[in-house]
């Protein structure tokens, strides 16, 4: 699992830092040296992939695949980076008034007649 976990890191890795296209410009060499190879000797074969003169089709999109990016990145860099200032808003002191409340009247009675007297008790107790 850890191995595993290393190898997604640098995959992400390359491909943030546009290793995709290197990896694409390898396959696209490897596909002209096999078909260049298929009309003439290896080594020819091999010079005509690497001259720049014979690109093929996959070769031309990578370069303006990349051209693109680049352009991107520079158009990006163009425009400064200015961040407003945060607007401040300044509260005015709230107005405070008196506040009255109704007072709570209790009331407590007392009585006045004495508690009842016990109960009578039977005969046997």
């Amino acid at each position: 699992m850890r191995r595993l976990t290393h190898l997604v890191v640098l995959g992400a890795f390359v491909f943030s830092c546009g290793g995709q296209w290197a990896a694409l410009q390898v396959l696209a060499w490897g596909n002209m040296i096999r078909e260049y190879s298929q009309m003439v000797p290896l080594t020819q074969a091999v010079e005509m992939t690497f001259s720049g003169q014979y690109p093929c089709p996959i070769c031309k999109a990578i370069a303006e695949r990349k051209n693109a990016e680049q352009q991107k990145e520079m158009t990006l860099a163009k425009y400064d980076k200015q961040f407003p200032l945060p607007a401040v808003a300044t509260l005015a002191q709230p107005l405070v008034s008196e506040v009255t409340y109704a007072e709570a009247v209790f009331v407590f009675s007392t009585r006045t007649e004495s508690p009842p007297a016990p109960p009578p008790r039977g005969l046997v107790s």
